[in-house]
C-alpha cells in the first residue's frame, strides 16, 4: 500500500522553510522502505541491475580502462573517488537509464553503492537510498525541462540533485545539511560544451565531475558551510537560468503519491533513447531480409519524432566516418542502424575503435536519411516522459515556451488541450519515441518496420518485463548467474552480503 511519508513539523524546520531544497529535503530524509510501493522498489531494483551493467559495459571498452587509469578502480577507500569513477562508467557510452526527467542514475545509483561499500549499508537501505535520489534528481530536472535545449546526460543539475540527495540520505544528514548540501551542489553548475561531448571523451566526464562537485558540496555542509536555500526558486536562481518556462511546482509536487522513479526506461542498446526506436525496427529488418550491405540498399528513411531528428542534427556535423569520435557514435541514429541492419545488434563491442573504422558501417550510413513526422511527435508528448506531463503540468505556462511554439505553430492550443490533466500518479507513466523505418533496396522492394517506443521504454510492457531486460542486458555484458540473482533479492541482504555482491559485480575479466 502507497503511503505519504509527513513533511517534518514546520516548528521543526529553519527560517528557509519556505524553500524549495527544504521542503524537499524535510521529505526525503525521512523517508524509509516501508514508505516506498512494492513496484517503485521492483524498479529502483532493476535500474541497479541495469546501472551495474553500464558500468561493466564501458570496464570492457577502451574508454573505460582509460577511465580507470586515470582515477582508480570503481572500489575504492575514498567514496567520493568511487562514485566518481562508477559514475563515468555508467555514462561514458549512453548506456544508463532514463526517467521523467532526466539521467537519474549516475548520481543516485553510483553514489548509493560506494556509500553502501563504504559504510556497510544494507539491500534495503541502498535501494532507499536510490529511489529518494531519483526523486529529488527527477523532481528538479522536471522543473526545468521546458528549456531552450534538449541536453540529455549533459543536463548536470540532474547530477548535481542525484548524487548530492543519495549522500545525504545514507549518511543520515540533518535537514540543514540538506539545505545548505543540495544549495552548494546547485550554487556552481558545470556546462558540458556540445562541441566538446561530440568530437572527445569530454561525455565520460559529464556526469562524473558534477558527481564530484555534489559530493563537495555535501562534504562542506557537513562541517559548517552555507549554502543559498531559494537556490532553486530566486528570480537569479537555478530555475530561472536554465529554463525558459520554469515549473517550480514540479519541485515539492505529490511527494510520496507519485513517484519517478516508477517512469524508468531501461536502455537495451547503448546511445541515446531518441534513436532507439529506429534501432528496434532496424533489428527487425535485419531478422527479415538477413543480413544487409550497401550494395543491396538503395536508402533508409527514418521517420521519427521532433527529438529524434533534432538529435541526428546536432551530431551531423562532427560525423566523420571511420575518424568519428565514440561520444558521436552513441548518438549517431545512422551508425547504429547500419550496424543493426548488416550484424543484428549493437552493443559495447559497436563501439570500439575496431568497429568504428569500418568503411562498409560507414558506407551503408551515408545512406540512412532522418525526417522528422509530425505524428510521431504529438505521440511523443501524449506519454508522461520525456515531455508530456511538463507540459501538462505548466499548462498555459508552456504557452511561453519557444521551442512549442516554433513545433507546434497553429496547432499548439490543440496539441495542450488534447494532453488532458497532470498524472495523479506514476503508476501508469509511458515514454513514446517512436520511429517508422522505410527500407528500399536497389531491387526496388521497400519494406517497413514501426515500433510506437523502443524495448525497455517506460509502459505497461516494461512493468510486466522490466526484469528480464535487465537480466538479459546484465548477462549480455559478462554478468553471473549467480551475482544477478544475488543482485534481484538485494532488500534481503545485510551489509556484508551487499557489499561481496557488488564487489563481484564489479569484477570484469579481461578480453
Amino acid at each position: 500500500m502507497t503511503s505519504m511519508t509527513p513533511l517534518a513539523d514546520p516548528a521543526d524546520l529553519p527560517d528557509e522553510a519556505t524553500s524549495l531544497t527544504t521542503r524537499l529535503g524535510a521529505w526525503a530524509r525521512t523517508v524509509s522502505h516501508e514508505d516506498i510501493p512494492a513496484h517503485t522498489l521492483a524498479a529502483a531494483r532493476s535500474q541497479l541491475i541495469s546501472n551495474l551493467a553500464a558500468v561493466r559495459g564501458s570496464l570492457r571498452h577502451p574508454v573505460g580502462r582509460r577511465i580507470v587509469a586515470a582515477f582508480g578502480p570503481p572500489r575504492q577507500s575514498d567514496p567520493t573517488g568511487s562514485s566518481y569513477v562508477l559514475a563515468a562508467l555508467a555514462t561514458a557510452l549512453d548506456f544508463d537509464e532514463v526517467a521523467y526527467s532526466g539521467h537519474v542514475s549516475a548520481g543516485s545509483v553510483n553514489v548509493a553503492i560506494a556509500e553502501a561499500l563504504h559504510n556497510g549499508s544494507g539491500g534495503k537501505s541502498l535501494l532507499t537510498t536510490v529511489v529518494v535520489a531519483n526523486e529529488c534528481a527527477a523532481r528538479v530536472s522536471a522543473a526545468t525541462i521546458l528549456s531552450p535545449f534538449f541536453r540529455g546526460q549533459t543536463n548536470t543539475h540532474c547530477h548535481l540533485a542525484s548524487a548530492a540527495a543519495a549522500r545525504l540520505h545514507a549518511r543520515g544528514a540533518s535537514l540543514r545539511e540538506w539545505t545548505a548540501g543540495l544549495g552548494l551542489a546547485f550554487g556552481i553548475l558545470a556546462v558540458p560544451l556540445h562541441h566538446g561531448v561530440v568530437t572527445s571523451d569530454v561525455k565520460a566526464l559529464s556526469a562524473a565531475a558534477p558527481v564530484r562537485l555534489a559530493l563537495d558540496g555535501c562534504a562542506a555542509a557537513a562541517h559548517g558551510l552555507a549554502g543559498p536555500a531559494r537556490i532553486l526558486e530566486d528570480p537569479e536562481g537555478l530555475l530561472a537560468h536554465l529554463s525558459a518556462v520554469p515549473l517550480p511546482d514540479a519541485v515539492d509536487h505529490a511527494l510520496g503519491r507519485r513517484w519517478h522513479t516508477d517512469t524508468l526506461t531501461y536502455k537495451l542498446y547503448p546511445g541515446s533513447a531518441y534513436l532507439h526506436a529506429a534501432f528496434d525496427c532496424a533489428e527487425r529488418l535485419h531478422r527479415r531480409l538477413g543480413a544487409l550491405d550497401s550494395s543491396r540498399v538503395r536508402r533508409v528513411t527514418v521517420h521519427g519524432s521532433l527529438l529524434t531528428w533534432q538529435m541526428e542534427r546536432k551530431v551531423a556535423p562532427a560525423l566523420d566516418g571511420p575518424r568519428t569520435s565514440v561520444s558521436a557514435a552513441t548518438l549517431s541514429i545512422g551508425y547504429g542502424v547500419a550496424t543493426l541492419l548488416s550484424t543484428g545488434s549493437f552493443g559495447v563491442p559497436d563501439l570500439t575503435p575496431e568497429a568504428i573504422d569500418d568503411e562498409a558501417r560507414w558506407s551503408l550510413a551515408d545512406k540512412v536519411e532522418v525526417q522528422h513526422e509530425m505524428r510521431l511527435s504529438e505521440q511523443m508528448v501524449q506519454a508522461t516522459s520525456p515531455l508530456g506531463e511538463a507540459l501538462r503540468q505548466a499548462g498555459d505556462r508552456a504557452l511561453n515556451w519557444p521551442e512549442l511554439l516554433r513545433w507546434g505553430g497553429e496547432d499548439v492550443r490543440r496539441i495542450l488541450a488534447d494532453l488532458g490533466a497532470p498524472e495523479e500518479t506514476f503508476e501508469n507513466a509511458t515514454m513514446a519515441i517512436g520511429a517508422r523505418v522505410e527500407l528500399e533496396l536497389t531491387d526496388g522492394t521497400v519494406v517497413t518496420e514501426e515500433c510506437g517506443a523502443s524495448t525497455g521504454s517506460a509502459g505497461p510492457a516494461t512493468r510486466r518485463d522490466h526484469r528480464s531486460l535487465v537480466r538479459r542486458k546484465f548477462l549480455s555484458v559478462g554478468g553471473s548467474e549467480d551475482v544477478l540473482s544475488a543482485l534481484e533479492d538485494i532488500d534481503a541482504l545485510g551489509p556484508s552480503q551487499v557489499a561481496l555482491t557488488l564487489d563481484r559485480a564489479l569484477q570484469v575479466d579481461p578480453d
